[in-house]
């Protein structure tokens, strides 16, 4: 999938695309950090921005506590 760098990510953005990972079997609940900085971030957590990676970070933590 492609992603522009332009505009934030949203949460629910996140919690979509992380989400459809674990469907795909491309990541586990539990290796879904280290996915996303490798494959999304492409190892700088902060390419897209404070704003985005607060918003990674937050839809992560609601999916570890609800997957």
């Amino acid at each position: 999938m492609r992603i522009h760098k332009s505009g934030d990510k949203s949460v629910a953005f996140f919690i979509a695309y992380m989400k459809l990972l674990v469907l795909s079997e491309k990541a586990s609940i539990e290796t879904l950090e280290q996915y996303m900085l490798v494959h999304f971030f492409q190892d700088d957590i902060d390419s897209f921005g404070s704003i985005t990676h607060e918003n990674f970070k937050t839809a992560l933590l609601q999916l570890t506590m609800d997957p």
